[in-house]
């Protein structure tokens, strides 16, 4: 008898060393003829395991004493004789600190690895999943490498110096339009709790495109395509030309987010913010022959306004996943434009007017990439492809078009963007 409570007790001694979980004992009072209840290990410790299931560290506990007037040794009714040894399991040692113990199923640990995140960088095959916001702060910084198109102006060409109506072109246009130009995003966020956080960035982008154009037989001559028609004469006509052409955007948002979808595989977030925008595009046109001219055009816009939109990411393996965003934004506006026309001889300027206007400015952002978190999510880097609209927007060509022929109706075309993107994410 005192062999069995001797090994008994260093049992349990031992399992409260292992796992600092306190066992409960079988129930004292249970009648002689019923097994006793099966011991139950408090649930409290963040580190319990579905595999530590009470059953399988103590099995039912014998009898504690024969029947009166029986001999010693003797069994009891189904029970096991009397001084056997309680069936015992060793606690196992797989147990996390309860510091880095998450719930099964929380957003951004993976349940089928089991220890979470538990010894990162490890040659193990268990992982965190790559989504989720489990971090304080972001800082992160994106390159851009975007392209705007639908916005080029068309401002010389060379004619036969014959006079007629309309003239006839004898070579192709030129045309100053730009290519893929460098930009970048910096932002920082801040995360609330598992599921929200509040963000800020800043965007900006810049392009230039220079353009020449020179006649290439002494009987042709150069024609604006820029300049006012009621100056145009024979003498107007020039040898030679060029053009600069450059626009910019820069762009503020601040945001909320929040994920309404989530598990280890997919999270989905919607997203609600402000949006400060401004644009601007400028036009020069230097045309040299017996008059010099130069023509300048200038076009801004300032607006502020509410973005919204969806986020979604898809995880492919423990760090690579596949995210796609769609967001859109609703900006009221001013657009203010000036347009220049400048002689080397006589009074200047000789054409000199502006327009301005109030506009509504509607913008939409696609952007659909790769992304591969480190294996505690302290970093993470996106390689994407963007598409971006303007729509209502006044362009450079509409802005010309519209002073030469005095028609100011209709300039609300739709400027696009279109590129690469790569960021790269520092989490803490």
């Amino acid at each position: 008898m005192k062999t069995f409570y001797f090994k008994l007790l260093v049992a349990i001694a031992a399992l409260c060393c292992g796992q600092s979980l306190h066992a409960q004992y079988a129930n004292q009072g249970a009648p002689a003829m019923m097994p006793a209840q099966q011991m139950v290990m408090p649930m409290g410790q963040p580190g319990m395991v579905p595999g530590m299931q009470p059953g399988a560290m103590m099995a039912r506990a014998p009898m504690m004493g024969a029947p009166m007037g029986a001999p010693m040794g003797t069994p009891m009714l189904g029970g096991p004789m009397m001084g056997a040894p309680a069936t015992f399991i060793p606690a196992s040692p797989a147990f996390a600190p309860p510091s880095q113990v998450v719930p099964a199923g929380a957003f951004g640990v993976s349940s089928k690895g089991g220890k979470g995140c538990s010894g990162c960088g490890g040659k193990g095959g268990k992982c965190c999943s790559p989504l989720g916001w489990d971090n304080d702060y972001t800082i992160y910084g994106e390159f851009l490498y975007l392209r705007a198109r639908d916005a080029e102006v068309a401002w010389g060409i060379e004619i036969d110096s014959n006079p007629q109506n309309p003239t006839i072109q004898v070579s192709p246009l030129a045309v100053a339009d730009f290519d893929f130009q460098p930009g970048f995003r910096f932002g920082v966020a801040k995360t609330l709790n598992d599921c929200t956080r509040v963000s800020a960035e800043y965007t900006m982008w810049e392009a230039g495109s220079t353009d020449a154009i020179q006649r290439n037989d002494m009987n042709n001559v150069i024609r604006s395509l820029v300049e006012h028609p009621s100056v145009l004469a024979a003498p107007g006509d020039h040898i030679n030309g060029t053009a600069q052409y450059d626009m910019s955007l820069d762009i503020v948002d601040v945001a909320l987010q929040r994920a309404f979808y989530y598990d280890n595989d997919v999270y989905l977030s919607w997203l609600l913010g402000v949006r400060v925008a401004q644009a601007e595009q400028q036009f020069n046109a230097t045309y040299l022959g017996q008059i010099q001219r130069t023509v300048d055009t200038d076009i801004d816009f300032n607006g502020v306004g509410v973005r919204f939109g969806l986020d979604g990411e898809f995880a492919v393996n423990c760090q690579w996943s596949a995210y796609g965003k769609l967001f859109g934004a609703i900006v009221p506006g001013e657009f203010s434009t000036t347009y220049t026309q400048i002689e080397a001889t006589g009074p200047n300027p000789v054409i000199n007017t502006g327009w301005d206007a109030g506009r509504v400015v509607t913008m939409w952002d696609l952007e659909l990439g790769v992304a591969r978190v480190s294996r505690c999510k302290n970093y993470r880097v996106t390689f994407g492809y963007t598409f971006s609209a303007w729509t209502n927007m006044v362009q450079t060509d509409e802005w010309i078009n519209g002073v030469r022929t005095n028609n100011f109706i209709g300039m609300d075309d739709t400027t696009t963007f279109d590129g690469l993107v790569a960021r790269l994410e520092a989490r803490y």
